[in-house]
């Protein structure tokens, strides 16, 4: 029980100065006219309280006195100023006032509405009496001076003692009160009185009386709420009825702290410990009204200890970013929408003007505006997706050390659980940890190539970097398969500190069935991506997927199957599928924009040519040339020339029924809302309408190398190292598993 004693709370003046109580207004019967508080404002500033108007206005307030309405409580208060005003040192009244009773009654009510605290307001209570006795003196049969003396005994009442002599004497003075005016309601007093003799129960009984006569004001609810906090006994039916009160008036503080007291007395700790902040955000220190090792002792029993903490504040991570990832879901799918199929003519399509210029490809509005939203959106998923590491990293600490405490409160231990989820739940914050700091790997497949080595080639790489108006090549590779692209590297997080080097790679494999014009629009393709600075969002995109794929590999390694039921590694399963298939949309529609470049430049008929080339000839190479090496490695044999040999089965050993076959698939082929490139189908009916060439240069892009046959050579010496490399590796982890 928090509080046992109406002493536990200090002294009722406290109580009496909170109240709110209009002592100017009697709580008789409504008069039949009042002026409305402006009407009031406006008497007041044409007519101020002064001596000379004083006359007037102690006529208009003897007739407001019956006001319930508070609607005349400004001129109330302006008379009480007035009176403090014309009182001099010695506390006497000028002369003009000195023998009105009704002056010096509203110079008590100044000093008993005065918001002095402690010492300070027992002081201006006895001020109060000595200017209500004054009133007295003068008229004996003013009841309202009386009530209000009483009113001022009760104030100085700061033991209270049922039988001091302020209570005492308090009690004579609203009695007499009584007497002169049987009509004057005295509940409210009559109710204070009975709370400073500690009679709780009959100051609830005249609090009801009062509330059901029509008076349901803040005061009385705050005098009633008191007397239930004080009340001894009854546990469990404190805090509803204060509660009604807080109903009717939520922006009383001083209620919302009786509730809170209430609530506590209740042992409603954690809705006691709210009402109590609540009442501070209202202005008012329960510390002020209630001893403070009181309030103290609620907040601390009140508030969610550490692990409940932590709990909501999972809850909310996690209903904030269902919300987030579900957003994503949804806005991928709708831009996908306009980088898939024939839609994407849309992004392709000119506007009227010319269609390039200074080497870069006129942008339309619609293409601008795409690249702007999926701008924003990549971003905001990349800060979102790092602002969740901390969640996720205490998240898997926090519930591998509840399960812990679980296990410890077995009565036998098993050792081997609590190594397992010892394991799972520190080695999957490690892993998560771990890849916030992924660094990119550095460098291309294959072998690189300086302009010394091969001349004509940086030659052509510079000519088509200078057509499409940007900076050349720093490194190029070669590499034994068909992959073309490029990529940015750079130091620091995402590569944005430090040199920034741009990197070719061009697979060997397809140069020799592609025409130098159709190299060039390959390559116009992917110099592009640095015109439209799509390396700039690619390496946000690529960062991301890396960190949560070597988190989740991580977490995988760790947990094995546990991880089915691991909250933790479900939401960065599904934040990498909804952040992927915003970042596909992307992709492909920068796929589309660096097709409708090369087309510009180098004419649509032969980068359709190009682009068929690279998908079936290169497909083609990868899928047997692999293979091919691995069985000659495992007959202890090597290729001479890898090319020569795969040209071999291409021309003589594949036949034309198997290439159209061929053909017809990568054609065919379905798109997938996830894929970083539309189909090869979708690429070719997209660019079917954008400009030809005029007289493209036909010869073999072969023709490029000085020296064509060792390059193949080199690269086949090459690629048949890194295969028994990685056979050596898989045979020592397989006999390490065995």
């Amino acid at each position: 029980m928090i509080l046992k004693t109406g002493r536990a709370c200090g002294s009722f003046f406290l109580v009496i100065s909170l109240i709110g109580l209009t002592l100017s207004a009697s709580l008789a019967q409504q008069p039949e006219k009042l002026p409305s508080p402006a009407e009031v404002r406006v008497l007041l500033q044409k007519e101020p309280i002064t001596l000379p108007t004083w006359p007037v206005w102690r006529e208009r307030l003897l007739k407001w006195f019956d006001d319930r309405s508070h609607q005349t409580d400004e001129a109330y208060k302006a008379v009480a100023d007035f009176m403090k005003s014309e009182q001099d040192a010695q506390g006497q009244l000028t002369d003009e006032l000195a023998r009105d009773p009704l002056a010096w009654y509203f110079l008590g009510n100044y000093y008993l509405k005065s918001d002095a605290k402690g010492d300070a307001a027992a002081r201006n209570a006895g001020k109060a009496e000595a200017a209500l006795r004054k009133s007295i003196e003068l008229d004996d049969g003013f009841a309202r001076a009386h009530r209000n003396l009483a009113v001022a005994l009760m104030f100085q009442d700061r033991g209270n003692k049922p039988g001091s002599p302020q209570l005492q004497a308090a009690r004579e003075e609203l009695t007499r009160a009584a007497k002169l005016d049987p009509k004057l309601p005295l509940g409210e007093f009559e109710a204070e009185l009975a709370m400073h003799e500690g009679r709780f129960d009959q100051a609830e009984r005249l609090l009801q009386k009062v509330w059901e006569g029509g008076t349901k004001e803040p005061g009385v609810a705050l005098l009633w709420s008191y007397a239930i906090v004080l009340r001894q006994g009854n546990l469990g039916v404190h805090a509803a009825k204060i509660g009604e009160f807080v109903e009717l008036f939520p922006q009383d503080g001083h209620l919302a702290c009786l509730h809170g007291i209430a609530l506590a007395r209740d042992n409603q700790m954690r809705q006691a410990a709210a009402e109590l902040g609540r009442a501070r955000s209202l202005g008012v220190d329960p510390e002020g009204l209630f001893p403070p090792d009181v309030i103290r002792k609620i907040e601390e029993e009140g508030t969610p200890g550490f692990s409940e903490r932590f709990l909501w504040i999972l809850a909310y991570f996690t209903g904030f970013y269902a919300v987030v990832m579900a957003l994503m879901a949804l806005v991928g799918v709708a831009l996908a929408s306009r980088t898939r199929g024939a839609k994407a003519l849309d992004l392709l399509s000119p506007e009227e003007g010319e269609l390039v210029s200074a080497g870069q490809v006129a942008r339309i509005t619609g293409e601008s505006g795409l690249a702007k939203l999926y701008g924003f959106a990549l971003v905001a998923g990349l800060v979102l997706f790092y602002a969740a590491i901390p969640f996720i990293i205490g998240g898997l600490i926090m519930v591998t050390w509840w399960l812990l405490q679980l296990i410890f409160l077995m009565g036998r231990i098993p050792v081997k659980l609590v190594v397992i989820v010892v394991v799972v739940g520190i080695g999957g914050a490690w892993a998560v940890l771990k890849s916030v700091f992924s660094k990119p790997v550095s460098g291309a497949f294959g072998l690189p190539k300086t302009a010394q080595e091969c001349p004509r080639v940086h030659q052509m790489l510079a000519e088509v970097a200078g057509r499409v108006n940007t900076d050349p090549i720093n490194e190029v590779f070669i590499a034994p398969g068909a992959a073309i692209g490029v990529h940015q590297e750079g130091k620091g997080p995402f590569g944005i500190f430090g040199v920034k080097r741009r990197v070719l790679t061009l697979g060997l494999s397809t140069m020799r069935y592609l025409s130098v014009a159709e190299l060039k629009a390959i390559l116009a393709h992917e110099y592009a991506h640095f015109s439209h600075n799509d390396t700039f969002y690619g390496r946000f995109i690529y960062q991301v997927h890396m960190s949560i794929e070597r988190a989740l590999y991580g977490m995988g390694t760790s947990g094995g199957v546990i991880n089915y039921v691991n909250p933790f590694y479900w939401f960065l399963f599904l934040y990498y599928k909804c952040y992927s298939l915003l970042a596909a949309g992307f992709s492909r529609s920068r796929e589309f924009l660096a097709d409708r470049m090369a087309c510009s430049l180098y004419g649509s008929d032969v980068f359709a040519t190009g682009l068929i080339k690279v998908s079936t000839d290169g497909t083609l190479f990868e899928k047997t040339i692999y293979d091919n090496i691995s069985k000659l490695l495992a007959e202890q044999q090597a290729f001479v020339n890898m090319y020569d040999s795969f040209q071999s089965f291409r021309d003589q050993q594949l036949s034309a029924d198997e290439k159209e076959k061929m053909y017809r698939e990568i054609l065919e082929e379905k798109g997938s809302l996830f894929a970083s490139h539309p189909t090869i189908g979708e690429r070719l009916s997209a660019v079917e309408g954008l400009p030809k060439a005029h007289n493209p240069d036909t010869a073999p892009a072969r023709t490029l190398f000085d020296n064509p046959e060792e390059i193949e050579k080199e690269l086949t010496q090459f690629l048949t190292d890194y295969m028994a490399y990685i056979h050596h590796l898989q045979a020592q982890a397989a006999a390490a598993a065995n």
